[in-house]
C-alpha cells in the first residue's frame, strides 16, 4: 500500500493536486478529473481540414513517504475534438430528432464527422511494416506517416491482421492530422477467446492508446461479420465490451466491414452507451461499407495465383454515370479495394539473383497449391503476377520471359503504370458517386517484392528507403486522385468536378484536347465553376457538364482537365491527365527523355531537370537515394520541367550521390 500526493497538469493552464491511498496489488487505479475550458483550447483537425493542436498533460506521484516507493512521473499528448460516425442523413431535422433517443444506427450510408465537419476519407490500410519486428524502425514508422499526409491521404485504416502498432507511429498520426480506423487485432477465421489473456491484453492497448486524438472509430476485426446468433457473437459481448469499458470517448464499429447496431450506441454518433452492443442483422453484409474488388494478378502460377490467363476491363476511359451527391444522398464507405503488383527495379534487384531478373524469373514456374510450391523459381514464390495487369494495358505479356535489366526494368515500369491506370480508373468512378470513405487496399509492402501497396518495402535493407520508396501509384494520388477539389471525364465526353473542401468552391475548371503528335492543345470547356452553397457546402458536392470528343482520334488524343484558383491562376486545385485508349493503342512519338541533376538548396533539396523532345506521358523518376520527388509519373511538355529531389535522412548528400533514372511511356512502346 501507498499514500501520496498525485499531481497532473495540463498545458493549456489546469491543474489537480490530489491525495490518494492506493491499497497493495495490480490493477489499482485512481482517478481524477481535469477541466479543459473550451476558451482556453483549440481543436485538433485532421490534415487539411484545420490545426492539430496537441496539449501536454503531465501526471507524478509522490509518496509521503521516501520509504513507499521514488516518486514516479509520466507525460502524454492529447487533442481535443469530437468525432461522429455518421449513418443517417443527419441534415434532415426529422432523422436527427428521432435519431438522438435511438440506438439503431441507420443504412443511409457512412461517413465521420469531426468537429461537426463532414470528412471525405481518403487513404489506405495499413500492415506491419516488416514480417520481422527486429527491422521495425522508430525512423521508418514515423516516416510511414509523413508519406501518407504528403500523399495527401488523411486516413489510415489499421488492419486487424496485423498488430498494434509502436507509439511514435500513432504519435505521428496525431502530429500530422492522418486519422486512424482501428481494427482490434483479430482477422477473418481466428476467433478471440474470453480469457483473462487476451482481456488484458485489450485494456493494455486501448488504455495505451486512447489519448490519441488521431484514432476516430474502435471497430472489432476484419472481414469477420458479427452476427448474435453465431460464434462472431464474441467481438460485441467481449472484444468491443472491454473496449467500451475502457473509453466511451469515440465511436464503435462492429468489424470492417459492417451494417451497423440495433443497440449500445448513440446513433447520431456510433458512440457507446454503455449498454450491450448487439449488432444489426436484417441488412445485407455490403450496404453502406464495401470491402473489394481485388485486381489480383494471374497468368503466372505463384503461391497464390494460377497459370490461368484471366483478363478484365480495362476501365480507360472511364465509365461514370451522373449522379446526386453530397451528405444529404446514400453513401458508401469503402474500406477495401485494390491492384496487386510489382515494386521497381531498385527494390526487388538486391534480393534477386540477376539470372531471375524479370517477372518470371527466366524459368518455367513451379508446380503451387495456394500454401506452398514445388520448384525452383523465386517469383512462384513471390506475390501475384502482374502477367493480366502487363497484357491488359501494354500487351507484352508474351515478352515477360524475357530477362535481363533493361527488360525487368521495363516489365516492372509496365506492370506499377498498369496498376496506376487500374486505380485511377477506379477512384474517378469512384469519386463520381457518393463514396465518403475511399481506402485503398493496401498502403505499404510488407517485404522487397510484389503487393498490393502505394509505398515500397521501407526497412533499412539493401535497395529500400525508409519508410518506402513511393511507387508511381503514391505521386499520382498525391498530383490528383486525393485532391479535396477533382476533376475527370469519361465515355462520351461526361465530366464532373468534385468538390470535397468544407467550404464552397469558386474556381475555373478547363478541359482541353492534346495531340500527341505535336503537343497542339483545343479548349474544350472553360468555365467559372461555383460548387457548393452556404447551406451545402461540401464535401461530396459535384458538378456535371459534357465536352465533345467525338471527332478526335483516341489512338492520338489525350485529355487534360485541370481546376485552377478562381483568385490566383498558378493554384493548381488539381490536375488530371486522361487516356482515351491503353497505352498499347497510342501513337506516341519518341519523347528522348533526359534528366539531370542541378542546384542544391539549403533545405537539403535539388532541382532534378526533365528534358523531353515530345509530349512524354508517365515521365517517372526512380532513385536508391534516401528521398522522393516533388512530383513524379506526370505529363511533361517539350522542352522539359524541374521537379525538386526532398531528402529524407539529413540534408549532407553531395550531388555525385544522387542517381536519378528516367522512364516514360514511348521508351517501351511498341509503335
Amino acid at each position: 500500500a501507498s499514500d501520496g500526493t498525485l499531481r497532473v497538469v495540463g498545458d493549456w493552464g489546469a491543474s489537480v493536486h490530489q491525495h490518494v491511498s492506493l491499497s497493495a496489488g495490480s490493477g489499482v487505479t485512481s482517478t481524477v478529473t481535469l477541466t479543459a475550458p473550451a476558451k482556453n483550447i483549440s481543436l485538433w483537425w485532421p490534415v487539411g481540414m484545420g490545426n492539430q493542436t496537441l496539449y501536454m498533460i503531465s501526471v507524478s506521484y509522490t509518496p509521503s513517504s521516501s520509504k513507499d516507493s521514488p516518486p514516479v512521473q509520466t507525460s502524454r499528448s492529447v487533442g481535443f475534438r469530437y468525432v461522429a460516425l455518421v449513418t443517417g442523413n443527419d441534415t434532415d431535422p426529422d432523422y436527427v430528432k428521432n435519431a438522438s433517443t435511438s440506438e439503431t444506427t441507420s443504412s443511409f450510408g457512412m461517413f465521420f464527422r469531426v468537429n461537426g465537419a463532414a470528412v471525405f476519407s481518403r487513404g489506405a490500410n495499413m500492415i506491419p511494416m516488416d514480417e520481422l519486428e527486429g527491422r521495425f524502425s522508430a525512423e521508418a514508422h514515423s516516416q510511414l506517416v509523413k508519406n501518407a499526409a504528403e500523399g495527401r491521404m488523411n486516413m489510415f485504416r489499421l488492419w486487424g491482421g496485423g498488430i498494434y502498432l509502436p507509439d511514435v507511429w500513432y504519435d505521428a498520426c496525431d502530429r500530422l492530422g492522418v486519422m486512424v480506423y482501428h481494427d482490434m487485432m483479430y482477422a477473418q477465421g481466428h476467433l478471440p477467446q474470453e480469457t483473462a489473456t487476451q482481456d488484458t491484453e485489450l485494456r493494455h492497448q486501448i488504455r495505451r492508446l486512447a489519448h490519441h486524438p488521431s484514432i476516430v472509430v474502435w471497430d472489432g476485426c476484419n472481414e469477420c461479420r458479427v452476427t448474435m446468433t453465431s460464434s462472431t457473437a464474441i467481438y460485441a459481448t467481449f472484444v468491443l465490451k472491454v473496449v467500451v469499458e475502457e473509453d466511451k470517448s469515440r465511436p464503435v464499429w462492429p468489424s470492417c466491414p459492417a451494417i451497423g447496431w440495433k443497440s449500445g450506441v448513440h446513433a447520431l454518433d456510433a458512440t457507446p452507451t454503455g449498454g450491450p452492443l448487439v449488432t444489426l442483422v436484417s441488412r445485407s453484409r455490403y450496404t453502406i461499407e464495401t470491402h473489394g474488388p481485388y485486381l489480383i494478378g494471374n497468368g503466372f502460377e505463384t503461391v497464390n495465383s494460377g497459370p490461368k490467363l484471366t483478363l478484365f476491363g480495362s476501365g480507360v476511359p472511364v465509365h461514370i454515370t451522373e449522379t446526386k451527391t453530397g451528405v444529404d444522398q446514400p453513401n458508401v464507405f469503402a474500406s477495401e479495394f485494390g491492384t496487386s503488383v510489382f515494386s521497381s527495379f531498385e527494390s526487388m534487384s538486391p534480393s534477386l539473383h540477376p539470372d531471375h531478373w524479370g517477372v518470371h524469373a527466366g524459368m518455367p514456374a513451379e508446380t503451387c497449391d495456394k500454401t506452398s510450391c514445388t520448384g525452383t523459381n523465386p517469383m512462384s514464390e513471390r506475390n501475384h503476377p502482374c502477367d493480366a495487369v502487363i497484357e491488359v494495358y501494354f500487351g507484352d505479356a508474351d515478352k515477360l520471359d524475357a530477362v535481363g535489366e533493361l527488360n525487368f526494368k521495363k516489365q516492372l515500369y509496365q506492370c506499377m503504370i498498369g496498376q496506376v491506370l487500374n486505380m485511377k480508373s477506379t477512384i474517378e468512378t469512384r469519386r463520381s458517386i457518393n463514396q465518403f470513405g475511399i481506402i485503398v487496399w493496401q498502403y505499404n509492402e510488407i517485404w522487397p517484392t510484389g503487393g498490393w501497396g502505394s509505398i515500397e518495402y521501407g526497412s533499412p535493407r539493401p535497395g529500400q528507403v525508409i519508410g518506402g520508396r513511393w511507387k508511381p501509384l503514391h505521386y499520382v494520388y498525391r498530383q490528383t486522385l486525393y485532391t479535396d477539389v477533382f476533376i475527370a471525364c469519361g465515355v462520351g465526353g461526361l465530366c464532373y468536378v468534385k468538390n470535397d473542401m468544407i467550404s464552397v468552391l469558386k474556381a475555373n475548371a478547363t478541359v482541353t484536347a492534346v495531340s500527341l503528335a505535336d503537343g497542339s492543345e483545343t479548349v474544350l470547356y472553360s468555365k467559372l465553376v461555383i460548387i457548393g452553397t452556404t447551406q451545402n457546402p461540401g464535401p461530396g458536392v459535384s458538378m456535371w457538364f459534357n465536352i465533345d470528343i467525338a471527332n478526335y482520334n483516341v489512338n492520338t488524343t489525350v485529355l487534360h482537365a485541370s481546376v485552377t484558383s478562381s483568385s490566383k491562376s498558378t493554384d493548381i486545385l488539381c490536375d488530371n491527365w486522361m487516356l482515351l485508349t491503353v497505352p498499347t493503342y497510342l501513337q506516341l512519338p519518341r519523347a528522348n527523355a533526359t534528366v539531370s541533376v542541378g542546384q542544391a538548396h539549403p533545405d537539403g533539396s535539388y532541382d532534378v531537370h526533365v528534358s523531353v523532345d515530345k509530349i512524354a506521358l508517365y515521365v517517372t523518376l526512380t532513385t536508391s537515394s534516401q528521398g522522393r520527388f516533388s512530383a513524379n509519373a506526370m505529363t511533361v511538355r517539350p522542352p522539359g520541367t524541374t521537379v525538386q529531389f526532398i531528402p529524407i535522412l539529413g540534408t549532407d548528400m553531395k550531388p555525385d550521390e544522387l542517381t536519378v533514372r528516367i522512364e516514360d511511356l514511348s521508351l517501351y512502346s511498341n509503335n
